[in-house]
């Protein structure tokens, strides 16, 4: 499951990750969900799948608390 969240540093930037692993960092959280529907991630196993129906947008994703 892919997930967005703030980066603890205090940076102001997000992190994009899959499971447990950090795929990359971002301004926005609206720019790592915007990789995500674009296929542009990093992780290979989602970025190379046929294009696929995947959140358009921030307001669409599913809001879950840190395990």
């Amino acid at each position: 499951m892919f997930w967005i969240a703030p980066q603890p540093d205090g940076s102001g930037r997000y992190w994009l990750g899959i499971d447990d692993k950090v795929l990359g960092s971002y301004h926005s959280p609206i720019a790592a969900a915007d990789d995500v529907y674009c296929q542009a991630t990093g992780w290979y196993k989602w970025d190379s799948l046929e294009p696929i129906t995947s959140p358009t947008d921030l307001s669409e994703w599913t809001k879950e608390h840190p395990r």
